[in-house]
């Protein structure tokens, strides 16, 4: 290893306090060596953003060009949308879009992935909110199919619905269910599953191809109502899970963390491999994201940025997470206080946040990665290795800016930067990890041994 002053401050300080247990804390110091890479045959995510074309409220979603440039900015290869059940009207004919014009003008501009979700309330139809009648389903079950077959050249993903477990469609919010809920309960478990069955079942016989994703799973304690419907049935003919991500309310602000995200996410994998008999789940996040509203459960500019790339960087390397869509391209009104305006990388008026440069970093490296793997040398301190061409990035962080940790490499590298620091975001501080990913590049792929030690004052 290269001896630095840094090395050996730390080689200085642990002859000190040898056998001391006053200086146990200091003498934290741990190393990972990332060895030659072997081939993994590793495949990026999709990486997207949701928007909103598809509804009727406009929502700030006017210009599509600048949309799309917009996606492109953040690395996105797709993005999520919606054409709601009530865009269409029932004549005896069958079904006819009436609403989501805006939506179908975007699909061929896009030139990337869409995921369309299918589903929401329709006070219109009989039974419609939602549909558990056998009359309402039928006229759900043609709007299923009418939908994919208007979409289909582009080729998307289609979910069913979205947090049937929190909100039926219209009228006041009820008190959240717990687990798989009371069959008397519209959200219940048993009732997604029918209605889901059957959305599949459609959407495979007009396009057998299709790649399927149900549940759209809302806040669920524990996991309980995502178990329900995979016991029950709901993967039957489906891709995958997908499941919604939120912690900018939780009481501990260090929860408010793109790591509390991927323990909970691993929790949900372990637990529905005993539910499946061992069998992995594909699992699509549909909607992870952090608000920069001021007040109440608002996050500071620069950790949102900071968890955005934490969150595509550690994604990344679970192969069953197929794909992670961040909520949402832009913010939907010009209020600054509204929680659910202001969840965007770009604000209402389209100025980019500094969250839109450090996603659109992070998708970056990972879109152009060989191969990706993590290590957690210390607890809440990551330090990952990508592999691309004939060199190697080296990329570290904290969980957040509470988590103090220093570093030494055994190789000089030929560069050391931090994650959107030419864009003024961020500065490195040599020999320092910090809450924004520090990149450290190396020409070769030879070993790398990275030395954590405490910061230096």
């Amino acid at each position: 290893m290269k001896v630095t002053r840094q090395t050996a401050f730390r080689t200085a300080l642990l002859s000190a306090c040898f056998g001391v247990l006053a200086c146990a804390s200091s003498a934290l110091a741990q190393s990972v060596t990332f060895e030659k890479p072997q081939e993994r045959g590793y495949v990026a995510p999709i990486i997207g953003a949701n928007t909103h074309f598809g509804t009727v409220r406009v929502l700030g979603y006017k210009d599509a060009h600048k949309v799309r440039e917009q996606l492109g900015q953040i690395g996105a290869t797709s993005f999520r949308d919606y054409m709601p059940w009530q865009s269409f009207n029932f004549p005896p004919s069958g079904p006819v879009l009436s609403k989501s014009g805006r939506l179908m003008n975007f699909l061929p501009q896009a030139g990337l992935t869409p995921m369309i979700n299918l589903g929401l309330a329709n006070s219109g139809v009989k039974g419609g909110v939602p549909p558990v009648s056998d009359s309402a389903l039928e006229v759900f079950e043609d709007y299923v199919g009418k939908a994919v077959e208007l979409t289909q050249q582009y080729d998307p993903i289609y979910e069913i619905w979205n947090e049937w477990n929190m909100y039926i469609g219209t009228g006041k919010p009820q008190p959240r269910i717990m687990g798989e809920g009371p069959k008397d309960d519209p959200r219940s478990a048993s009732h997604y599953v029918r209605v889901a069955k059957v959305a599949v079942e459609k959407i495979r016989q007009v396009n057998p191809k299709a790649k399927i994703v149900v549940g759209a799973v809302g806040d669920d304690e524990d996991w309980g109502w995502a178990k329900a419907i995979v016991r029950d049935g709901v993967m039957d003919g489906a891709d995958g899970l997908s499941v919604h991500l939120y912690n900018q309310c939780s009481a501990n602000p260090h929860d408010r963390t793109a790591e509390e995200m991927i323990d909970r996410v691993e929790k949900l994998q372990a637990d529905l491999r005993q539910v499946r008999g061992g069998t992995e789940t594909p699992l699509y996040i549909t909607e992870f994201g952090w608000p920069t509203s001021k007040g109440t459960c608002g996050m500071p500019l620069d950790t949102s940025a900071y968890n955005f790339a934490q969150f595509i960087l550690h994604s990344a390397t679970i192969p069953w997470i197929k794909g992670v869509w961040m909520h949402e391209l832009k913010n939907i009104s010009p209020d600054p206080v509204d929680r659910e305006s202001n969840y965007g990388l770009f604000s209402y008026e389209d100025q980019a946040k500094p969250a839109a440069c450090f996603m659109g970093a992070a998708a970056e490296l990972v879109k152009s990665a060989e191969s990706v793997e993590i290590r957690e040398p210390r607890p809440d301190v990551f330090v990952a290795r990508l592999v691309s061409g004939t060199g190697q990035k080296i990329v570290m962080w904290t969980k957040g800016d509470w988590v103090k940790a220093g570093y030494s490499t055994s190789a000089q590298p030929v560069k050391t930067q931090a994650m959107c620091e030419a864009e003024g975001l961020a500065k490195a501080n040599a020999g320092r990890i910090g809450p924004a990913p520090v990149i450290l590049d190396f020409s070769t792929q030879d070993p790398v041994t990275i030395k954590l030690g405490e910061v230096q004052q």
